[in-house]
């Protein structure tokens, strides 16, 4: 009976971190289509401005950073 109640208890906890991965998958693609979007939108700044302060490089860059962080965060917790 013992081993039922932890086999049991080991399948809510597998249950419950397969729904916090796939929301944490969820986030991470939302958050890469705005990354996009805000490297898309600073190109376009870019080609009207003499003196970008901050490239699209950089954002795209900052924005995998942030992504990552995310995921890591995402699978250890």
């Amino acid at each position: 009976m013992e081993q039922h109640e932890n086999n049991s208890e080991k399948q809510q906890l597998v249950t419950k971190q397969t729904r916090e991965i796939s929301t944490l998958n969820q986030e991470v693609d939302e958050l890469r289509k705005e990354v996009k979007q805000l490297r898309e939108d600073i190109e376009l700044i870019d080609i009207f401005q003499k003196k970008p302060i901050v490239s699209s490089a950089v954002i795209g860059q900052i924005g995998g950073i942030i992504i990552a962080i995310l995921v890591i965060v995402g699978i250890f917790f």
